[in-house]
C-alpha cells in the first residue's frame, strides 16, 4: 500500500534499500583494494608522481567517507519510509469499520 503522505511504496522502498546495501558493501571492497595500494605507495614511489598520488588518495577517503556516509543516510530515510508506510497500514486495517 502507498503511504498518500509520501508517495512510494513498499516495493519502491525495499529496492532503495537494497540498493543502498549493496552500493555500500561494493565501496568497501573497492575501498579495500584502493587502501591496500596505496599502504605499499610509500615503499614503491617517492617521486614526485609518487607524492601526487598520495595526494589524490587522500581525496579517494575523503570522498569514500562522504558517499558511505549519504549512502547510509539514504538507506535509514527508505527504512524510515519503510516502517511508516507499514505502521500506517496496520492502522488503517485495524481500524474499525
Amino acid at each position: 500500500m502507498t503511504n498518500p503522505n509520501y508517495g512510494y511504496d513498499d516495493g519502491m522502498l525495499v529496492s532503495v534499500i537494497n540498493a543502498t546495501n549493496t552500493g555500500i558493501g561494493q565501496m568497501r571492497n573497492l575501498n579495500n583494494s584502493v587502501m591496500s595500494l596505496a599502504g605499499a605507495l610509500p615503499s614503491v614511489n617517492n617521486s614526485t608522481s609518487g607524492v601526487k598520488l598520495a595526494g589524490l588518495l587522500s581525496d579517494w577517503n575523503q570522498n569514500y567517507s562522504k558517499i558511505i556516509s549519504e549512502l547510509e543516510q539514504l538507506n535509514g530515510k527508505a527504512s524510515g519510509l519503510l516502517q511508516s508506510n507499514r505502521n500506517v497500514e496496520t492502522e488503517t486495517s485495524s481500524a474499525p469499520k
